[in-house]
């Protein structure tokens, strides 16, 4: 017959147990989920910089640059600086 001080003793150790696991499981989701938003924060941050590199690179040829040819008779003309339309 066991004491029912081994059963009481039992119970708490089974129930801090499953409370250290589930502890345990959500920290390592908490952890995972983390990595998972850092990551797609870091792709659209390096998407919105290359664009806006390539934008300013753009740009900075156009300042340099007023004229363009045209395609059809290959007659300079020159870009609005604002809108960039012949």
């Amino acid at each position: 017959m066991q004491a029912s001080g081994d059963l009481a003793l039992q119970v708490v150790l089974a129930v801090a147990a499953v409370a250290a696991a589930a502890y345990v499981a959500g920290r390592v989701h908490q952890w995972y989920r983390h990595g998972l938003q850092r990551e797609v924060a870091y792709r659209r941050g390096y998407d919105q910089a290359s664009s806006t590199l390539f934008a300013l690179a753009i740009r900075t040829l156009r300042a340099a640059s007023p004229h363009a040819t045209n395609d059809r008779g290959g007659s300079a003309t020159r870009l609005d600086d604002r809108t960039g339309v012949r």
